[in-house]
């Protein structure tokens, strides 16, 4: 997988978990902070995931564009 797809992912996975720990930690009393992690974990992880493939160029992917 090519290096700048890799590290488009990971900085957008950095951001969401430091908007996630923020919103969390400051919005929220301690005795949901467990649940509220565990029901975030999806869309910690879905985020990044879809708009590291929506943003991704066929070039960077190396996929042919025409076959």
């Amino acid at each position: 997988m090519p290096l700048k797809f890799i590290l488009r992912f990971a900085v957008i996975l950095f951001f969401v978990v430091l908007l996630d720990a923020l919103v969390i930690q400051f919005l929220f009393s301690g005795s949901t902070v467990v649940i509220l992690w565990i029901l975030t974990v999806p869309v910690i992880l879905g985020i990044p995931i879809l708009m590291s493939v929506l943003l991704a160029s066929d070039e960077e992917m190396e996929i042919p564009k025409n076959i």
